[in-house]
């Protein structure tokens, strides 16, 4: 028989590991108290792992740690020695985003299971290929994957394929995501996310507003109906998101899926031709969105791309679930009369919407309800009740939202209050005269322990032990984690020895087979010299860092119409692989080489669908016009080597998220012939890198830096609110921005192939004062980034930073665009800061 489909479970805490358990997950991921991507959850200690992974071995459950954050150099040492102590106490994976983590770990723990975080954006086979041969063993797939591409994946693949099936959805590809790094200094890729997804805009055309609200905060998944589906399409494992969700709603939402998985199964098992589908229940569907929803759930990607239907326009935080209209209100006592259409109880939540965009809704615990001028305790659908405490104005015809169900909450606690989940093991026992008796305990990994008694079996005067007797005092396990599923008995007839002999051998035996189990899945010592780390380094020697000729590479996400590129004063151009396709791209890159500038293709991180469909027809013909290739992700690398062989040069871009030397020199292990670092480091993190030899690093210095790359078409979806690919083109009809509560304007470009969306920052990336210093670095590459500068600031800019390269005067029209750029919005970016 096939191996049953993993149910993945999120803990942030010990009672959400215990409510995971104990609730049918067959694994929990969890952080620890270092790099992990969520560093706002409780997270677990060194004694609480401990305690986990033996709770859950002990009951056939699986430990994966999560250390998917970016790791600078200063903190690898550290987090390998982390990662070997979990490894020795028995985690069974290890979920990692880094690529210099991930070599180190393989080079150090060869034994090691590591799987890739959805943090390294892999959303194709060559994206797996590449994982595949940096040993990785499974793969969460990016969010944005449909069902006919999971399946085309987990065909071609021999890797373990995890997919998320319920919780929140980022609506940026995860590890694309810059915007709250950049704006607020909290990095998602080191677990530090202020969600600014969450917070409400408006977009505007030009200069007109289309529209406002919450307009990229999309709804939760549920796949709760499409269970059989993955299962059929060959997934491993079942992802659940919510490791900063309560222990309650991990109960409630980890038991609903047990349910129907093993509904599925049991049907499949009575009969395997026969349909497996199931048929969700309303109260268990009710269930699900009041643990927590936003505007109810959606099917995210899974059945392909639905627009604004994905989208919690109204409001960014859980809804809960409807539960009347307010009818009337006293301020006086603080009270609400409500007609309810749900069930209210005391101790429920509730909010009370007032119908204006961006306020705030009154709510809160009821402490009182008031049906017919009588207190009551619960109030059902039909009634009309006055409830208490609801402070704030109130309108008359106002939606009520039930937030939280305190029965509801009482009961998924009590699912995880003692522990009741059990391992099956097989049992033997033996009783005859003259010998001492004897319980054989075995579990389904081969450990087996033997337990005997202190005193001799009798031969019973009066009262015989029978057989029945025996095995119910056999099966009473207690507190131990196991369940006796089958037992075979070799009794001597009219044997008999005291009831509480027969538990003495029980209970040492099961404490026998906990421990043995339990030592069993602990992992041998990491032998390697954790004082000298840094000897099993990548690097053969001393880097030179000083660059006597420091180039300037100019990256165009978009341009004014009659760009001349060739006037520029940079030693390289990227522009995108589209635009230099076809009888005008020839022309644009002849044009560029006839003056003496290297000229690559740039071809974003994301290129799922139409994209790399045209990518891969093309790239042949676009390879006889460049010098070589910006690569967005290892995806994309592995195609252009795959078409084009190892001879052409491939620079991998900063979305590749490089932020230690381990990582750089991944890349020229893997054949890159250069590396943009992260825009995420600071000069002195730069600095402390060790670049590999002819390999040639680049470093954004200028520009709006692209802060979310999204498969969700905010331009599509509030101005047209329509489906992909139904809004007439609409991203070509002019300027569109996302502006904030503050008024800060973000840029925001979408493409016709995939209806795929970008949103750059507000405010341009400049520092020029810093050039020197950062030419102190080493980089090669300054590089400089265009979306919507005029063609005379494009030049101009180019001009500024030759000049400061060659520590030329700065001339006063050169003061005077510094000047321009500053009072128009400029960041720092994390050049000092880092993160």
């Amino acid at each position: 028989m096939a191996k049953k489909i993993e149910l993945l479970a999120p803990a942030g805490t010990y009672d959400a590991f215990l409510a995971a358990i104990e609730n049918g997950a067959d694994a929990v991921y969890l952080g620890g108290k270092l790099l992990n991507a969520r560093q706002f959850a409780g997270n677990f200690d060194d004694d609480q792992l401990e305690r986990a992974l033996d709770y859950a071995h002990t009951r056939d459950a699986s430990v994966f740690l999560t250390m998917n954050t970016l790791v600078l150099d200063s903190e690898m040492q550290e987090a390998v020695e982390y990662v070997a102590k979990a490894y020795e106490n028995g985690v069974d994976a290890f979920i990692v985003q880094d690529l210099g983590l991930a070599a180190n770990l393989k080079k150090l723990i060869p034994g090691i299971t590591l799987h890739a975080s959805t943090q390294m954006t892999v959303y194709s086979t060559e994206g797996i290929n590449a994982l595949d041969s940096l040993g990785f063993g499974r793969t969460v797939l990016a969010r944005e994957l449909n069902l006919e591409e999971i399946k085309k994946i987990c065909r071609q693949t021999p890797l373990e394929i995890e997919v998320f099936v319920h919780g929140a959805l980022c609506i940026c590809v995860s590890g694309q995501c810059y915007m709250s790094s950049m704006i607020g200094g909290r990095s998602g890729n080191r677990g530090k996310c202020a969600q600014p997804c969450r917070l409400p805009y408006s977009i505007k055309r030009d200069s007109s507003e289309f529209d406002s609200g919450y307009l990229i905060s999309p709804k939760d998944i549920c796949y709760i109906d499409h269970l059989s589906d993955l299962i059929d399409a060959g997934v491993t494992s079942l992802k659940i998101e919510g490791r900063m969700k309560s222990p309650e709603y991990v109960a409630t939402v980890v038991g609903t899926y047990r349910k129907y998985l093993d509904l599925i199964y049991e049907k499949r098992d009575l009969s395997p031709s026969i349909s497996s589908r199931h048929k969700v229940e309303q109260e268990d569907r009710h269930k699900l969105l009041q643990s927590f929803n936003r505007g109810g759930f959606s099917k995210g990607y899974l059945l392909g791309k639905t627009g604004p239907e994905m989208m919690a326009y109204e409001k960014p935080k859980n809804w809960g679930t409807p539960l009347g209209n307010v009818v009337s209100q006293d301020r006086n006592t603080n009270s609400v009369l409500i007609k309810l259409e749900n069930t209210l109880g005391m101790g429920d939540g509730i909010e009370i919407w007032s119908g204006s965009k961006f306020q705030e809704s009154p709510g809160g615990i009821i402490t009182k309800i008031v049906k017919d001028k009588k207190l009551v305790r619960k109030a059902h659908k039909g009634d009309t009740v006055w409830v208490s405490v609801i402070k704030g104005k109130v309108q008359k015809g106002s939606r009520v939202y039930k937030t939280s169900d305190k029965e509801m909450l009482e009961q998924a606690a009590a699912t995880y209050s003692k522990a009741g989940r059990k391992s099956p093991i097989k049992a033997s026992f033996t009783m005859k005269y003259g010998q001492v008796p004897a319980l054989t305990l075995q579990d389904a990994y081969g450990n087996i322990v033997s337990a005997v008694g202190e005193q001799f079996p009798q031969k019973a005067i009066n009262k015989p032990l029978t057989k029945d007797r025996i095995l119910e005092q056999l099966k009473k396990m207690g507190s131990t984690p196991f369940n006796i599923a089958e037992i075979t008995l070799d009794l001597d007839e009219g044997a008999v020895i005291p009831i509480s002999e027969l538990n003495n051998i029980r209970r040492s035996a099961g404490e026998q087979l906990e421990q043995k189990r339990i030592l069993s899945l602990k992992k041998e010592s990491v032998n390697f010299d954790k004082r000298t780390f840094k000897s099993i380094s990548y690097f053969p020697g001393n880097v030179q860092k000083i660059n006597i000729d420091t180039k300037i590479a100019a990256m165009f996400y978009d341009y004014p119409d009659g760009m001349d590129f060739g006037d520029l004063d940079v030693d390289r151009v990227y522009l995108p692989f589209t635009e230099i396709m076809g009888n005008e791209g020839l022309l644009r890159a002849k044009h560029i080489h006839e003056t003496g500038r290297e000229l690559y293709a740039y071809i974003p991180a994301v290129i799922r669908g139409h994209y790399t469909d045209i990518l891969k027809k093309n790239l042949k013909n676009v390879s006889q016009t460049v010098d070589g290739f910006l690569a967005g992700s290892p995806a994309v690398f592995e195609i252009i080597r795959e078409k084009l062989g190892n001879s052409v040069p491939v620079v991998g871009d900063y979305t590749i998220n490089i932020i230690n030397s381990y990582s750089l020199n991944k890349l020229k292990e893997l054949g890159f012939t250069g590396g943009t670092l992260s825009c995420e480091l600071n000069l002195s993190q730069i600095t402390e890198l060790k670049y590999p030899a002819d390999f040639d690093t680049e470093l954004v210095i200028y520009g709006k830096i692209p802060v979310m790359t999204s498969e969700y078409c905010p331009i599509g979806g509030s101005v047209g609110k329509c489906e992909p690919r139904k809004c007439g083109k609409l991203c070509k009809k002019g300027v569109y921005r996302l502006s904030d509560r503050k008024g800060v304007e973000f840029i925001v470009k979408s493409d016709c192939i995939d209806c795929r969306s970008t949103i750059f920052n507000s405010n341009v990336l400049f520092a020029p004062e810093l050039s020197e210093q950062i030419s102190r670095t080493g980089v090669n590459y300054f590089r400089l980034s265009f979306v919507d500068e005029g063609k005379k600031d494009i030049h101009n800019i180019c001009a500024l930073y030759r000049s400061l390269l060659e520590h030329k005067k700065t001339e006063p029209d050169m003061e005077k665009l510094i000047e321009r750029v500053k009072a128009s919005g400029f960041t720092k970016g994390h050049l000092q800061k880092g993160i």
